[in-house]
């Protein structure tokens, strides 16, 4: 499933406030985290960039051969 260029701006944002959230801060619901200036804030955006992308890749690497799963079963509980 490839995300759509809305689809993925909100889930940016949902993790970048959801990771400053982990930290104990709080911000308004129409608060926009990818305009942030603040170190902190910034780290919450670009941890949120960075579970995106690490899901895309993951997501488009899995769809091209089912047999991969298999595969790594075999190489984890060798017989």
């Amino acid at each position: 499933m490839e995300l759509g260029y809305f689809q993925k701006d909100v889930l940016i944002e949902k993790l970048a406030k959801k990771f400053y959230a982990i930290q104990g801060y709080v911000v308004p619901e129409s608060y926009r985290m990818q305009s942030a200036t603040h170190p902190a804030e910034r780290a919450c955006v670009a941890m949120a960039l960075f579970a995106v992308e690490e899901f895309e890749l993951i997501n488009y690497s899995s769809s091209g051969d089912e047999d991969d799963d298999e595969y790594e079963t075999d190489c984890l509980f060798p017989e």
